[in-house]
């Protein structure tokens, strides 16, 4: 089987790559826009928005697209909407319509930022109602994949972490480690409520779907409902860094271009249910993360 990820140098795609990579059963291709390795995964570098969607598939023939690339920064997408637009919605649009006329099956990274935040514990069935632009820009993604007929699944997860080598973007995790590591303080909103999801994890799940061909709408997430301030504070006490640098605040104090939602925890009991997903825990998480910052 021939699959092909886009953002590959993304904390995301880049262990979607290595999973399916790992599984033996896998032919990986990779794009991103700065050239990176990865072993036994074909790589190459690629700017998708200028790109030949159609030639790019009919020259590799995957039988699946995992579509991880995106502008993925809220306050990014707020400012600059159209450059958000080009990337999260007309992009995606391009890989749809290559995907329909190769008979090519669509796996698509989505967000809990689809939803609105007013309620948590939101499931698959939960009505969309994004507060600010990035998702909206995902969802109207999601609405135009459901309507152009493709062979798809849409994975929606919450507060992705991880490290790796020269990512494209920081991450929470990243973001606590690196200023805390320099004694600096660093804001963390207590008023977030997310369900933080391990890299490797979610990578794990998709692996699964695209092995097995499940097709709908997954959300894939951790299953431990905490706020982004309580997050990081057990991430800083996890890298024995002084957690007391951390100021809780709430989200009006950020001064964010983007509206945040409050609650977007995630159901996963789909994910638990069809893809057999057991979520690792966020403290046995944080401690492979330890042990990789430390190697």
């Amino acid at each position: 089987m021939k699959i092909l990820v886009t953002g590959a140098n993304g904390l995301v795609g880049k262990n979607i790559a290595k999973a399916l990579h790992a599984t033996n059963q896998v032919e990986v291709f990779a794009t991103s826009l700065k050239k990176f390795q990865l072993e036994g995964v074909t790589a190459f570098t690629s700017n998708l928005l200028n790109a030949d969607i159609n030639h790019m598939v009919d020259d590799i023939k995957p039988e699946i697209v995992v579509h991880c690339a995106a502008l993925s920064s809220p306050d990014a997408c707020e400012v600059d909407r159209y450059a958000c637009h080009r990337m999260n919605v007309e992009l995606t649009k391009r890989i749809v319509s290559a995907c329909v006329d190769y008979n090519v099956h669509l796996v698509f990274l989505s967000t809990d930022f689809i939803f609105d935040g007013s309620k948590g514990n939101y499931t698959e069935m939960d009505a969309p109602n994004p507060v600010n632009y990035y998702g909206e820009s995902k969802l109207e993604a999601e609405k135009l994949i459901q309507a152009s007929g493709v062979v798809n699944t849409i994975v929606r997860t919450s507060l992705v972490y991880g490290v790796e080598s020269k990512l494209s973007r920081p991450n929470i995790i990243t973001r606590v480690f690196d200023n805390l590591s320099k004694n600096k303080q660093y804001k963390v909103p207590s008023d977030q409520i997310r369900t933080p999801t391990y890299a490797p994890d979610l990578a794990s799940a998709i692996s699964q779907i695209c092995l097995n061909r499940v097709t709908g709408i997954y959300n894939i997430s951790g299953d431990q409902i905490i706020s982004v301030a309580d997050f990081a504070i057990l991430a800083a006490k996890a890298f024995d860094l002084n957690h007391e640098l951390l100021l809780q605040v709430n989200s009006k104090d950020l001064a964010e271009a983007a509206p945040r939602p409050k609650n977007t925890s995630l159901v996963i009991g789909k994910a638990k249910n069809d893809l057999n997903f057991k979520p690792t825990p966020i403290e046995m998480a944080l401690g492979k993360i330890k042990t990789t910052l430390n190697s």
